[in-house]
């Protein structure tokens, strides 16, 4: 349910602990010593900049027997620690942050919640329609403390499935080598009538125009729950190598639906990015 269009759901936390971890080692025993002259836009001490490019494998549509691959870019970009633009939650700013031991943030944002065509699937979406692509409000919470970071993330969209959706997970990512790191992320999802409809139910109007489908009706409650694992592999200094995966189990109505064909299901994200 993750915004899909995610290329690793914890890249950026990643990518972020990376650098801190060389720093608190040390230039002395990190092999990616640096000159700040040097560095780029990392002389520019307002700015952080991480681009890059992603692939995504992953069912057309929670639960449906049918995958497509997307070639999407990555881009975290952000400003002063406070403004930020990425791939995960869109256009935003963290209203509150620490950077204390103890760390923690809360934010708002503008995000993408992606749609789902018809045409992907034929056979598996019959008559159903699709669901457009829309703009989101999302509020998130963080808390880190060493490598263990909670997020809660709170989303509406404004068309498309026009639903809320919320997310708790529970992380942790650390280094294996100085150039290798992993995460582990469990995660459970709770969705909205208006949201489990969109892509779980069928209304009277789409089973009439199906051959395969009769009326349901989804009801809201908790969606899903899963765990990712992720991995980046520090190429050099600037380089880098995420790859993710995603397993995902769904529950209530959703896991009920006729249109579901697996239960649980994976994704994966393969992506390279590139630090100023």
């Amino acid at each position: 349910m993750k915004k899909l269009m995610v290329a690793s759901l914890a890249a950026c936390t990643i990518l972020g602990s990376t650098a801190a971890y060389a720093e608190e080692r040390g230039r002395e025993n990190s092999p990616f010593v640096y000159d700040e002259e040097e560095m780029g836009t990392r002389n520019w001490k307002d700015w952080d900049v991480t681009v890059g490019i992603a692939g995504e494998y992953s069912p057309v549509s929670p639960g449906v027997d049918k995958r497509k691959f997307d070639v999407l870019p990555y881009v975290d970009i952000e400003y002063k620690d406070r403004y930020f633009l990425n791939f995960e939650r869109g256009l935003g700013a963290y209203l509150l942050r620490s950077d204390d031991e103890f760390e923690y943030a809360l934010g708002a944002a503008v995000g993408y919640a992606e749609g789902r065509d018809e045409s992907d699937a034929r056979v598996e979406l019959d008559g159903l329609g699709d669901i457009k692509a829309t703009a989101e409000a999302v509020l998130f919470a963080e808390v880190e403390i060493g490598f263990i970071e909670v997020e809660l993330e709170v989303a509406k969209a404004f068309g498309g499935h026009d639903g809320l959706t919320v997310e708790l997970s529970a992380g942790i990512d650390a280094p294996l080598t100085d150039r290798l790191f992993v995460g582990v992320e469990p995660f459970i999802a709770y969705a909205d009538k208006k949201y489990t409809q969109s892509y779980y139910g069928v209304s009277s109007s789409q089973a009439a125009n199906s051959a395969t489908y009769s009326k349901y009706d989804a009801g809201g409650g908790f969606e899903s729950y899963g765990v990712e694992l992720e991995a980046n592999y520090k190429i050099t200094q600037n380089w880098s190598a995420i790859i993710s995966t995603s397993y995902t189990r769904l529950l209530g109505d959703a896991k009920d639906s006729p249109i579901v064909d697996n239960k649980g299901f994976f994704s994966v994200d393969m992506g390279f990015a590139y630090t100023f």
